[in-house]
């Protein structure tokens, strides 16, 4: 069988870099490394959802008038 290689590049990008040292690890590492980064990434879809709600709900008491107060003196000393 014919196998053609692909000619090398001069630099490795950092993402590359990190793509074949993944790759080269056992799958119990690759499955525990998949692991965490969903588990983070389940924390950042988290706190960003916490934020939208919060701002939606500062929104809607703006415009229904239950604020009354200058946002700008919120954080004065």
């Amino acid at each position: 069988m014919i196998t053609t290689v692909q000619p090398q590049k001069d630099e490795m990008t950092t993402l590359e870099a990190l793509w074949v040292i993944i790759q080269s690890q056992s799958k119990s590492v690759r499955k525990a490394l998949t692991e965490r980064l969903l588990s983070e990434y389940k924390k950042t879809e988290a706190q960003q959802q916490m934020v939208k709600e919060s701002l939606t709900r500062a929104f809607d008491e703006l415009h229904s008038g239950k604020v009354h107060h200058d946002a700008r003196n919120l954080f004065q000393k």
